[in-house]
This record gives C-alpha cells, structure tokens and sequence, in this order.
C-alpha cells in the first residue's frame, strides 16, 4: 500500500472515532513545546544573525550610496569648494539617506508583513538587524568621506555641520517616521516628502539674507535637536508594533 493510501485509510478511521477536543488541545501544546525545544537548542548568535541578515541586503544600495559621496566630492573639487557650492550640497545629501528606502520598505512594499510576522525571527529583530548593518556601512561611507573632503578641500567642521549633517539627519528622521506611520503611505509618499524637504532647505541656504542672521548656536543646537529626533524615530521604528497589517 503506498503512503498516499496509508494516510487517506488512516484519515477515514478517524472519521469513524470522536476526537475530544481535551486531547486535541494537549496535542497541540505538546507540539508547539517540542518546536520551541527543538529551536532553542538550534538558535543562532547574534553575529550569525547579523550575518544572514547581510545577505539579503541588496549591495547596491551601498554602491549608490558611495556613488552619491564619490559625485558629491567630484563636484565640490572640480569647482574649488566655493561657499555656495558647498551650500548646495543639501541637493545630494539627502539622497544618501533616501537610498535607505528600498531596503526598510520592502516589507511592506511586497506585502510579506504577515508571513514575517509569522516566522520565528519578528520583526522587530529583523529591523533592528537592518538598522546595525546600514548603520555600520553608512559610518564607514561617511567616515571615509569627511577625511578625503577634510584634506583635499579644506573644509571646516562648521561646513560639514550645516551642509552635510543637518540635512541628512533631517531626511533619514523623515523616512523613519513615514515608515512607522500606520496611515496607508507607499515609498513613493515618502520620497516625495524627502523631494520637498530638498527643495525647502536648498531654498532656505541660498537665501543670502536669512542664512547669515543665523548664529553659530543656533546652527549647533538645530543639529543637536536632528541627532536626538534621529535616534527617537530610530526607536520608534523598532518600537513599531507591526502587527496592523490592516493599515499598511
């Protein structure tokens, strides 16, 4: 007798006996305590996790990423670093943190929230995950970046402060709120508002008359404020209770 007709022989007997719903229900329990057994004696290091999680980042984003810092330094040399060349470099900072998108929105964007949050590993791990390794990348991108610039253009840490780290905070705490936000908002949405704030703070830096009335205090305490809203949305996505699937 093949298997097939083993299992549908043992499937009709069943039928004929009443199953109390007080063994079932032991059964049951008895099955998920061997799974959780069985995993626990299984389970990986935190390392062995970052390490998976590693390998389903697309590296392309990186190279993008790089690719933005490579052009942005380009640009700045080949046109002597002037004052509003500098000012300018809001235009492509903040596409430095929008290339974070695809990675934190694929989730949603193919509609796998259920069956993540299913799997043994939630996701709030698998985010937390997501946030060390970006994290990692993005410092040493950055790193890299502010000693090459520092060196070859001369660039003051007041410059790198309102140009560079004031914008790109504010874009990354953009992304971060729009993808916790329960409301029905597609990664488009989201780079749209980013488009926006780009336009907003181009505008505001090349505006000759207000960006000079600006003191050094201020400029110190607006990135203090970003960094410190950063980590909030930082948390806030971890923190995400991802089981609304409804709203998303």
């Amino acid at each position: 007798m093949s298997i097939e007709n083993m299992l549908k022989s043992y499937a009709d007997s069943l039928r004929e006996e009443d199953v109390k719903e007080e063994k079932l229900q032991a059964a049951i329990e008895r099955s998920k305590d061997a799974f959780w057994e069985s995993e626990a004696k299984g389970e990986i290091s935190w390392l062995e996790f970052l390490y998976q999680q590693a390998a389903y980042i697309q590296k392309r984003w990186w190279l993008a990423q790089g690719l933005v810092l490579t052009v942005l330094w380009l640009a700045l040399y080949l046109s002597g670093s002037s004052v509003y060349e500098r000012r300018c470099m809001g235009i492509l900072i903040p596409c430095f943190g929008i290339l974070l998108l695809p990675e934190f929105w694929k989730n949603r964007s193919s509609n796998s929230m259920e069956v993540e949050g299913a799997a043994y590993f939630s996701l709030h791990r698998v985010y937390a995950a997501r946030l060390i390794l970006f994290g990692m990348a993005d410092t040493c991108l950055l790193t890299v970046f502010c000693i090459v610039s520092a060196f070859t253009l001369q660039m003051a840490a007041m410059d790198f402060l309102i140009q560079f780290i004031l914008p790109l905070n504010v874009t990354c705490c953009i992304c971060f709120q729009t993808l916790q936000s329960k409301r029905n908002i597609s990664v488009y949405s989201a780079l749209m508002i980013s488009m926006g704030w780009i336009m907003v703070w181009v505008s505001f830096v090349l505006n000759e008359r207000v960006y000079e009335r600006i003191s050094a205090p201020v400029w110190w305490g607006s990135a203090a404020a970003s960094f410190m809203f950063l980590c909030f949305s930082i948390v806030r996505v971890w923190n995400c209770d991802f089981h609304c699937y409804e709203a998303i």
